[in-house]
C-alpha cells in the first residue's frame, strides 16, 4: 500500500511538470506591431494575403512578412523553448527575392538561417530559451536589396513555464519627449557654410539663425544681383557670372552679434548639401490641401524650425486629378488641350502656393511619377515630361520627387499600367539594364533645361545601384532602400 501510494505520488509530480508547460502559437500574438519595409503582417497569410506557401508546401499558421522586417517579444524568462520553419513565400515566382532569418535573445544573435532563396525548403529552427527576456525575430534582405522578399515564419510556437503571456511591442515610444536644448537668447547662424546655384537661376537663401528677436541681418560682399532683407534674413536675386564668392554673414540681437562664412558657388552643381524640410505623405496623405500646405509653412516658420536651416515644404501625393478617387476633388479633367498638368480643385493656384512659400524664405517641393500613375492612382508625368517640367519651373518649384510606381507596367507591358501591381525589376539586368534608368534621364534633361534650380530627388527605392549613376542624370539626392519604418 505504501508502495503504490508512492508511485502515485511520483506520476502526480511528474503529471504537475507536464501540466505546467504550455505552448503559445507565434500568431496568437499581437503581430500588427512588427515593423516591414512593405505591406501589413500576414496572421496565418502570406504578404499578400493568400495561403503561407514555401517551396510548393502550404502551412496553416505563421506570420508573413516583408524584409526588412522585426518583431520584439517580451519574454521574461517565461519562455523554454522557440520553434519554427522559415523560407521565402512562393507568392513571389518569377522574381528573385532573397532573405536571412536571423533570432536575437537581450540584444545578442541566436541563431541565422543563412542567405536563402525562392525555392528552398521551408528551414527549420529550434532555440532554448532559458533566462532570455526580450526575443526579436528578423528578416534581413540577401544582398540584393529588399524586393519581393516575402518571408514566412511558419508553424511558429513558444514552449512556456506554466501558463504564460508572451507580448509583442513596438519600440517607439509612446510619450513623446523632447531632447534638443533650447537655443541660447544669444544669436548663432545655423545655416550651411556653402551653397550652389545655376548662373541666372533665382537665388533664395535665408538665413537660419536662432537667438531672440528682433534681429538684424546684414552681408558682406554679396555678388552683384543679390538683395538682403536686414530684418528676415532672406537673400534673393539672381547671379549672371560663374564664380566662387566668399560672403560674411551676420545677426545681431540685444544680446550679442553672430558671423559666419558663406560660399556661393555659381556653376552648374547645386544641393552641395542635404535638403532638410517637410513632406505633407505621412501627415495628410490624400487629404493635402494648399491651404495644409500654407500652415505646414508657417508652422516650420513659427516652431524655429526654420530658424535651423529646415526650408523645403514638399507636396507629396494627391496635388493631380486622381483616376478612381472617391473625393469629388479628385473627379476632373487632368491635363488641357496641349498636355499642361491641371490640378485639382484643392490646389486652385499652384503659382499662388510657390510665391507664398518663396515669401517665407522657404522652397517648394512637388512630387510625381514616370509612369501614367502615381502610387496613389492620380496623373504621372509619362508622356508629358517636358509639359510637366516646364508647368513646375512656371509655378516655382525648387524640387522634385520622382516615384517609381505605375512605370513598372510601363515596362512590363501591364494594359492598364495598374500602380497597385507590384514594380518591376528591369534595374536589375536583362538585355536591356538602361530601360530602368531611361525615364529618370529623361525628366533630368528637361529639369535641368528650365530657368530655375530645381532639385531632383529619384524616389526608386535604391534599384539598379542607382548611387553609380544618378548624379550622371542630373539628380542630386536619390534613395537607396524600400520604405523606412518610424522605430
Amino acid at each position: 500500500m505504501l508502495r503504490f501510494k508512492l508511485f502515485a505520488f511520483i506520476f502526480f509530480i511528474i503529471g504537475c511538470r507536464l501540466n505546467a508547460q504550455s505552448t503559445v502559437w507565434l500568431d496568437k500574438l499581437d503581430l500588427s506591431v512588427a515593423t516591414q519595409g512593405n505591406g501589413k503582417p500576414g496572421i496565418n497569410t502570406s504578404v499578400d494575403g493568400k495561403k503561407l506557401t514555401i517551396a510548393g508546401e502550404i502551412f496553416d499558421r505563421g506570420f508573413g512578412t516583408h524584409a526588412e522586417s522585426s518583431l520584439l517579444i517580451k519574454l521574461n524568462g517565461k519562455a523554454q523553448k522557440f520553434s519554427a520553419l522559415v523560407g521565402l513565400d512562393d507568392e513571389m515566382k518569377g522574381h528573385e527575392p532573397a532573405v536571412e532569418f536571423e533570432i536575437y535573445g537581450d540584444n545578442k544573435k541566436l541563431w541565422s538561417s543563412g542567405i536563402m532563396h525562392l525555392g528552398d525548403k521551408a528551414k527549420p529552427v529550434s532555440l532554448s530559451l532559458k533566462g532570455i527576456k526580450q526575443l526579436e525575430l528578423v528578416v534581413t534582405d540577401g544582398g540584393n536589396g529588399p524586393y519581393y522578399d516575402h518571408a514566412n515564419w511558419v508553424n511558429a510556437k513558444f514552449e512556456t513555464n506554466g501558463i504564460a503571456t508572451l507580448e509583442t511591442f513596438n519600440p517607439i515610444a509612446s510619450e513623446p519627449y523632447i531632447l534638443t536644448p533650447k537655443p541660447a537668447a544669444t544669436p548663432r547662424i545655423n545655416s550651411a557654410a556653402v551653397y550652389g546655384v545655376r548662373p541666372g537661376s533665382p537665388f533664395l537663401f535665408r538665413i537660419a539663425a536662432t537667438g531672440d528677436r528682433p534681429m538684424a541681418f546684414s552681408a558682406k560682399n554679396l555678388p552683384e544681383g543679390l538683395q538682403l532683407d536686414p530684418e528676415t534674413g532672406i537673400i534673393t536675386g539672381k547671379i549672371d557670372a560663374k564664380g566662387t564668392y566668399e560672403v560674411e554673414l551676420a545677426a545681431k540681437n540685444a544680446k550679442g552679434l553672430a558671423s559666419k562664412k558663406l560660399r556661393i558657388e555659381a556653376g552648374d552643381r547645386i544641393v552641395l548639401t542635404p535638403t532638410m524640410g517637410w513632406n505633407s505623405w505621412n501627415c495628410f496623405g490624400h487629404e493635402v490641401s494648399a491651404d495644409k500646405v500654407k500652415r505646414a509653412a508657417d508652422a516650420l516658420v513659427k516652431s524655429g524650425l526654420v530658424n535651423h536651416g529646415w526650408n523645403y515644404i514638399n507636396i507629396d501625393d494627391s496635388w493631380q486629378y486622381n483616376r478612381d478617387g472617391k473625393d469629388p476633388s479628385f473627379k476632373g479633367k487632368m491635363r488641357d488641350e496641349n498636355g499642361y498638368i491641371l490640378t485639382n480643385s484643392k490646389f486652385p493656384d499652384m503659382k499662388n502656393l510657390g510665391d507664398y512659400i518663396h515669401g517665407n524664405g522657404l522652397k517648394m517641393g512637388i512630387y510625381s511619377s514616370p509612369g501614367p500613375w502615381t502610387c496613389g492612382g492620380c496623373a504621372g508625368s509619362y508622356g508629358y515630361e517636358k509639359q510637366d517640367a516646364q508647368s513646375y519651373a512656371k509655378w516655382g518649384v525648387d524640387y522634385l520627387k520622382y516615384d517609381w510606381c505605375s512605370y513598372g507596367g510601363v515596362i512590363d507591358g501591364l494594359p492598364d499600367n495598374d500602380p497597385s501591381k507590384v514594380p518591376s525589376l528591369a534595374f536589375q539586368g536583362g538585355s536591356d539594364p538602361d530601360k530602368g534608368v531611361k525615364p529618370f534621364r529623361l525628366m533630368g534633361n528637361l529639369l535641368k533645361q528650365q530657368p530655375r534650380d530645381i532639385v531632383y530627388n529619384l524616389c526608386q527605392y535604391g534599384m539598379g545601384d542607382v548611387w553609380k549613376w544618378g548624379d550622371e542624370i542630373n539628380a542630386q539626392s536619390w534613395r537607396t532602400t524600400n520604405d523606412i519604418t518610424d522605430t
